[in-house]
């Protein structure tokens, strides 16, 4: 009894899906089957772009936000702009509009959405461009789903001026 329904269980399998994949033209392509395989070497990819804050555009809306406020700017360009009312940065190529977590002055800020969190802060005297109101400076953007951070060091500048020891 074992035996007979062990063989038709075997029979059963055997005939299952049997000539569906192989030899058969189910117009699929080579370049199909090819896309969607596994490719035997996976491309590394960057688990850091999620977090990595790009320049802002001339064409981005931040007028009104630039004019009475502070920014951070590295590498002669600027990252992130913030006001009372509403702050801005370019993170993984979107347009974010935060919101502050805390109270911005001189010496740096907090700001957040739903997927990112940005801190500013001072890292110290030496450097400091008071004539401008720019103050060497770190920020820190984390996506709060991916927990991947990226840090970078520039400049963090409040008009107007706030003098801070």
């Amino acid at each position: 009894m074992r035996t007979a329904l062990g063989a038709a269980l075997l029979l059963l399998l055997a005939g299952c899906g049997r000539g569906e994949f192989v030899g058969e033209d189910k117009g699929v392509t080579e370049n199909q089957i090819e896309r969607l395989s596994t490719p035997e070497v996976e491309p590394a990819s960057d688990a850091s772009a999620s977090a990595r804050l790009q320049p802002l555009r001339p064409s981005d809306p931040i007028g009104e936000v630039a004019s009475g406020g502070c920014d951070f700017s590295a590498n002669g360009r600027m990252v992130m702009v913030s006001t009372a009312t509403d702050s801005v940065a370019r993170v993984n190529g979107e347009l974010l509009h935060l919101v502050l977590a805390a109270p911005i002055d001189g010496t740096g800020g907090f700001f957040e959405d739903r997927q990112i969190s940005i801190s500013v802060g001072r890292v110290g005297q030496a450097g400091a461009d008071r004539g401008a109101g720019r103050w060497p400076a770190r920020i820190s953007v984390t996506n709060r789903r991916t927990r991947a951070q990226t840090r970078l060091d520039g400049f963090w500048r409040c008009e107007p001026l706030i003098e801070q020891p």
